[in-house]
């Protein structure tokens, strides 16, 4: 390399060292790319505040849903990489939209640098109240006895509860009994549960879940994960409930658009890691 192009790199590198010393010093867009309500949007919600005082600039949570996650995932990776837009990633948006959409605008991949996981979030099976069944094998026998007659909602195609209301589906063998009805995002989804629009929903136990449940317009059949969850002790796990192979849980991350500077991502990586240990966003996850 010849003097002028190292000196070239040295100053660039000196910049860069100087932008992530002094980050952040404007307000940081922390894009949703799902319906208010549901679970990216909770979890966001969740962790702006205190994120916002950690990192002494506003944490703005911007909902940018449709195409099951892909428009607002696309919109950060083709954001300028410089901390100030990131995303909250997904099953969704980086394992299940490759597989679903092959014309997919970004790389899960290369366009992204991973910031921070928020949670790992439990899926729960959720059936209308009023049909008054109580159990998973009820469930399968009504399918049985009513082929077509049993609708299951998701928040979109490709989606987490898409995904795993199709395993529990094919797991419990009604796949071909049973009709997906896709909503715009978990908590629609949700929501045409407990209003009988559909009679039943698989779909992470975060958002508005918790709501419909605690209203009594739907009632929870089973919960995904090894162990039962601490806000529905009576609730069993699809093993117990008869489904050992079911396993699907929902991942949600934090991330910013591939080519920002690692001492961004580690800086923000700090900020998160000590705000998630605070007794606010502790609580808030139960």
């Amino acid at each position: 390399m010849n003097r002028r192009l190292f000196a070239f790199a040295l100053a660039a590198l000196v910049t860069t060292a100087a932008a992530a010393q002094d980050y952040p010093t404007q307000p940081i867009t922390l894009i949703s790319p799902n319906a208010a309500g549901g679970t990216n949007d909770t979890l966001a919600r969740i962790f702006a505040g205190p994120l916002s005082q950690e990192l002494g600039q506003q944490v703005v949570i911007e909902n940018r849903d449709g195409g099951g996650t892909v428009i607002g995932s696309q919109i950060v990776a083709e954001s300028k990489p410089d901390g100030y837009t990131l995303l909250v990633g997904s099953n969704s948006s980086h394992s299940f939209a490759p597989l679903t959409k092959p014309d997919l605008a970004y790389d899960p991949i290369k366009d992204f640098a991973p910031i921070f996981n928020f949670a790992n979030v439990s899926n729960c099976l959720v059936m209308n109240a009023e049909l008054g069944v109580k159990s998973i094998q009820e469930l399968v026998a009504l399918a049985k006895s009513k082929p077509g007659e049993l609708n299951y909602s998701s928040g979109g195609v490709g989606t987490v509860s898409h995904f795993a209301g199709a395993m529990f589906v094919s797991y419990a063998g009604i796949a071909a009994d049973t009709v997906h009805i896709p909503y715009n995002g978990g908590a629609n989804a949700s929501v045409a549960a407990a209003a009988g629009e559909v009679q039943f929903y698989v779909g992470p136990l975060a958002g508005n879940m918790m709501g419909v449940i605690d209203a009594g317009k739907v009632i929870a059949l089973a919960v995904s994960g090894d162990s039962r969850v601490e806000s529905l002790p009576d609730v069993p796990t699809f093993a117990e409930a008869g489904l050992p192979a079911y396993t699907a849980v929902g991942w949600f991350g934090m991330m910013a658009p591939a080519g920002t500077p690692e001492a961004i991502i580690t800086k923000i990586n700090a900020a998160a890691n000590k705000v998630a240990k605070s007794p606010q966003v502790l609580n808030a996850l139960k």
